[in-house]
């Protein structure tokens, strides 16, 4: 089969479709790093729930087959960061339960995106909890958030949740482009 794979391999060029991919991972690197240095976390992980979901929805995974159907180890490296970051995509994309509650093409708003279940908060869309902003800080007796409110808790809930990824897969971005170089 690898003798198969290497004749493959030199008709066969996975290699450009990652290179036409280039323009759009650098769209999404600079989308990633808007959402992981905004100052307004609630109004960001919408934008980066919708960025990530229109990957979700596309995926990448025609491209893992592409490089798995001619690699016999010498795209290992390549396939390793596909394959981390479609799951980042599947992670952090919709979920009929989750914190993006949207269907497949559907435009991710701040009524679809649900943020709670923490420290005690139920959980809410987005535009509930940006109704809070100005409430009074108090931490609702819970040691150590006296300086909160529930908008101020939820905020950071987004702003780990984004952090989490986006530093990832600009790296992974990063990662493929040197490897497609």
């Amino acid at each position: 089969m690898s003798i198969r794979k290497r004749v493959k391999a030199i008709f066969t060029k996975p290699e450009h479709n990652l290179t036409a991919l280039k323009p759009e991972f650098q769209q999404l690197r600079q989308a990633l790093e808007r959402s992981s240095k905004s100052s307004d976390p609630l109004t960001e992980i919408v934008y980066f729930f919708n960025t990530v979901s229109r990957w979700h929805d596309r995926g990448i995974g025609d491209l893992i087959l592409a490089f798995e159907e001619v690699d016999y180890g010498q795209y290992r490296g390549v396939l390793q960061e596909l394959r981390m970051l479609e799951k980042h995509f599947k992670n952090a994309g919709r979920s009929e339960h989750g914190w993006n509650r949207t269907k497949r093409g559907e435009t991710v708003t701040d009524s679809k995106v649900f943020l709670g279940n923490i420290h005690g908060l139920f959980t809410h869309p987005v535009n509930y909890w940006r109704l809070g902003k100005d409430e009074m800080k108090g931490g609702w007796g819970h040691p150590g958030m006296e300086h909160l409110n529930a908008y101020d808790v939820v905020s950071e809930q987004a702003r780990k949740f984004m952090t989490s990824h986006t530093g990832r897969m600009i790296g992974i971005i990063d990662n493929l482009e040197t490897l497609a170089a």
